[in-house]
């Protein structure tokens, strides 16, 4: 999110070379603009947008976020858009349609917008919500996580429906190691006890890897105190 406001060099080319181009958004991306202020909301319909082509039938997207749906000219296959809770979005509600929620907030709110925004024949997908008000993995409603990447201390929890629940390691050059794999969505408790181990296992590891020989600590004592005594 910091980067983000920032405005960091990668993050300026993904305004510039896709968000910008790919929404068709007069003037694009430039310092000061309503695309750089608000880069986080437009990347959400952006991601929208392209799932909206791997959906069948008609899609919408509705969001919390402020975004300004006119100036977006390329929206793609997404038919129709709108604010969460808005009388307009919830008055153009169709059978049959998947509706992306851009940002819904906490769970127990996920069933109100449902009520309000769509059709009992409806598809409704939750995107990129801020925050959970569940201090666990996912939620406690029974949505199924089709995408889900959260980090934990020294590591992360993956999962891509419809393949398992992941448990990665964060190595110290950046890169990750699979711990374990889950067919059922673990507790947050339970995958964070095993990342924590396996850190504790590795830092023992270099503990006695790195370990001086008694000899050398003997023999450094004897120089430091030489000195010492010469000084």
């Amino acid at each position: 999110m910091e980067e983000v406001s920032f405005g960091t060099p990668l993050n300026q080319k993904f305004g510039k070379s896709v968000i910008g181009k790919d929404l068709r958004i007069p003037g694009g991306y430039k310092p000061g603009s309503e695309l750089s202020r608000q880069l986080i909301a437009y990347s959400n319909i952006y991601w929208a947008k392209k799932l909206a082509g791997a959906a069948k039938g008609i899609s919408a997207v509705i969001t919390t976020e402020p975004v300004n749906f006119s100036t977006i000219k390329g929206m793609g296959g997404l038919s129709r858009s709108g604010k969460v809770n808005s009388k307009k979005a919830r008055q153009e509600a169709r059978d049959n349609e998947c509706i992306f929620c851009v940002n819904p907030g906490g769970e127990e709110q996920w069933d109100r917008i449902i009520a309000a925004h769509a059709a009992p024949s409806s598809t409704f997908v939750v995107l990129n919500t801020a925050y959970s008000t569940s201090y666990d993995l996912g939620n406690k409603r029974g949505y199924e996580e089709a995408y889900y990447l959260k980090r934990i201390s020294k590591g992360w929890v993956f999962r891509a429906f419809p393949g398992n629940w992941e448990a990665y390691i964060e190595k110290p050059d950046g890169s990750v190691e699979l711990l374990e794999s889950y067919k059922k969505k673990p507790s947050l408790r339970e995958v964070s006890a095993l990342v924590r181990d396996e850190v504790r296992n590795l830092n023992n590891f270099a503990i006695r890897a790195f370990e001086p020989s008694p000899q050398k600590c003997c023999l450094t004592i004897k120089i430091h105190f030489h000195f010492l005594f010469l000084s």
